[in-house]
């Protein structure tokens, strides 16, 4: 079994301010992110079921319709196949995330889009509407 360090291992930054280190099998594809305080996805969706594992700061998230929330350290989301889904960066961040099957789009050089961009959402603007509906 091969054996590396996420050290040595290239960065791909897809958005700006978020910046994967990738490792796949065939099958399995597992990120070690690092993402900057302000830093975004663009809303999205792909074939890959999600994930994702927040070791350290704290990301507004919302997929599909479901409500927006704020992961903690320690927070799981997960985001099934072809969901749209985004996420902001409110500070610095550490995460893994799993993707299967692989998202092809992700390694340089592969010419088939395999990620799907849709319209962006105000995640911050949702979550107040949604805190004003609850009272």
């Amino acid at each position: 079994m091969p054996v590396t360090n996420w050290d040595n291992l290239p960065t791909k930054i897809p958005f700006p301010g978020v910046e994967p280190k990738i490792v796949s099998g065939e099958h399995v594809m597992v990120c070690y992110i690092h993402a900057k305080k302000g830093g975004a996805t663009v809303r999205h969706h792909h074939e890959a079921e999600q994930i994702f594992c927040l070791l350290s700061g704290s990301v507004r998230v919302q997929s599909e319709e479901e409500p927006v929330a704020i992961l903690k350290p320690g927070d799981v989301w997960y985001v099934p196949s072809h969901v749209e889904h985004q996420a902001e960066y409110l500070e610095d961040t550490v995460a893994f995330e799993a993707c299967s099957p692989i998202r092809k789009d992700n390694f340089e050089g592969y010419l088939h889009q395999d990620t799907h961009f849709t319209k962006q959402r105000n995640l911050a603007a949702l979550m107040k509407k949604q805190k004003k509906g609850k009272k």
